[in-house]
C-alpha cells in the first residue's frame, strides 16, 4: 500500500514542530507562577483555543444573579490602568466590544493587569457600599496572576480544539492536556450536529465535567421573515449569528467578516454601506459589534440579540454550591 500523503496542514504542523516545542515551554513555565488570591471567589470563563467566550460569560453572570449573587467583571484588555467601563462614557476602541455588553449586564472592569482589575473592583465595592460577591474573569486562561476557585472553559463544538496542537502550528499556547488539567467544567457551544461532532473528536480527552448550550435569538416582537440582509460580525466564527438569521426566516444576500481589535474605520463603513445599497439589503449585525459602531451608522443598522440556552446547568450548579458565595 502506498503512504498516504501528507495533507497541506498536516505538513505545515510537522514543519513548525519545534517552534510548538518552545510555545509550550513558555507557557508551562508562566502558568508555573503563583497567583493573587482575591477576597472574594474568582469564576473565569474563558476559552482555551481564541473562540469567543462573551456568551458564556453572560450566561454565568446571569446564572449567577439567579442565585441572588451580584459579580463583578474583570476582562484583560491593552494597557496597565485598570478602568470601569460606563457604557455611556466609553467607546469600543477603549475598552473593546465584550466589556461594552457586559456592563450592561454588570459592573465590569478592564485591565492590563488583571490583578490589578480584581483589587479596583473589590476596592471600588467596598468604597462604595455595593456588593461584590464574586468576580467574573475573562481573559485569563493562561494568565497565573489571579487565583481561579473555577475555571469554565468556553469551546465553540463545530471548531473543537483545531488541530489540538501548540501556537504556531495550532490554535493553543499549551499542549491540550495541562490546559485542560486546570478546567473545572468545559461548556461547548453548538447545535445539537456539532455538540455530536465535538465529543466524538474530543469527549475522552476531556476530564471535567461538560455541560452543551446553543445560541438562540432573543424574542423581541419583529418579524424577521423574508428580510433581505447584509449580515456584518467581528465574532472568530459567526455561524452562530448567521444560522439563527436564516432560523427566523431571513434571507442572508451576504455575510461580511469585520476585521478583529475595534471598530470598523470609514472605509469599512462605506463599503457596507454601499454592498446593501446595491443588494437592496438591511444591513443586520450582533449586540457585540453594534456598541462598536460609529452613531451615524448604528442608526441604520438592525441589531439580532442572542443568548446562549443551556437545558442543564447541573454541573456548574454543583460547582457553586462549593464556593462561599454570598
Amino acid at each position: 500500500m502506498r503512504p498516504r500523503p501528507f495533507s497541506r496542514a498536516g505538513l505545515r504542523a510537522l514543519l513548525l514542530a519545534s517552534a510548538c516545542w518552545w510555545t509550550a515551554r513558555a507557557t508551562a513555565r508562566r502558568m508555573a507562577r503563583a497567583g493573587w488570591r482575591a477576597p472574594v471567589p474568582v469564576i473565569s470563563v474563558d476559552s482555551l483555543a481564541g473562540d469567543v467566550a462573551l456568551p458564556g460569560v453572560l450566561a454565568v453572570i446571569g446564572r449567577l444573579q439567579g442565585r441572588g449573587l451580584s459579580p463583578v467583571v474583570v476582562m484583560g484588555r491593552d494597557g496597565p490602568a485598570a478602568v470601569r467601563v460606563d457604557a455611556r462614557g466609553h467607546t469600543c476602541a477603549q475598552v473593546g466590544g465584550a466589556a461594552l455588553l457586559a456592563a450592561a449586564f454588570a459592573p465590569t472592569w478592564v485591565a492590563g493587569d488583571l490583578v490589578a482589575g480584581a483589587r479596583a473592583a473589590c476596592k471600588h465595592a467596598r468604597a462604595y457600599g455595593s456588593s461584590a460577591d464574586c468576580i467574573v474573569l475573562s481573559g485569563a486562561a493562561y494568565d497565573p496572576g489571579l487565583d481561579k476557585d473555577l475555571s469554565v472553559a468556553v469551546v465553540d463544538a463545530a471548531r473543537g480544539f483545531g488541530n489540538g496542537l501548540c501556537r504556531p502550528a495550532g490554535p493553543l499556547p499549551e499542549p491540550l492536556a495541562p490546559a485542560l488539567a486546570r478546567v473545572d467544567i468545559c461548556l461547548t457551544i453548538g447545535p445539537p450536529a456539532a455538540q455530536a461532532q465535538f465529543a466524538a473528536a474530543w469527549g475522552q480527552a476531556i476530564p471535567a465535567p461538560h455541560i452543551e448550550g446553543r445560541m438562540a435569538a432573543l424574542a423581541t416582537g419583529m418579524d424577521w421573515h423574508g428580510l433581505r440582509a447584509l449580515a456584518f460580525s467581528g465574532a472568530g466564527e459567526p455561524g452562530h449569528f448567521l444560522a439563527a438569521l436564516r432560523g427566523l426566516g431571513a434571507e442572508v444576500a451576504r455575510a461580511v467578516t469585520l476585521p478583529a481589535g475595534g471598530p470598523p474605520g470609514p472605509a469599512l463603513v462605506a463599503r457596507l454601506r454601499r454592498e446593501a445599497a446595491i443588494l437592496a439589503a438591511q444591513l443586520v449585525t450582533t449586540e457585540a459589534d453594534a456598541v462598536c459602531l460609529p452613531g451615524d451608522l448604528r442608526r441604520e443598522v438592525l441589531v439580532l440579540p442572542m443568548r446562549l440556552r443551556v437545558a442543564d446547568w447541573g454541573a456548574l450548579d454543583a460547582a457553586l454550591d462549593q464556593l462561599p458565595l454570598g
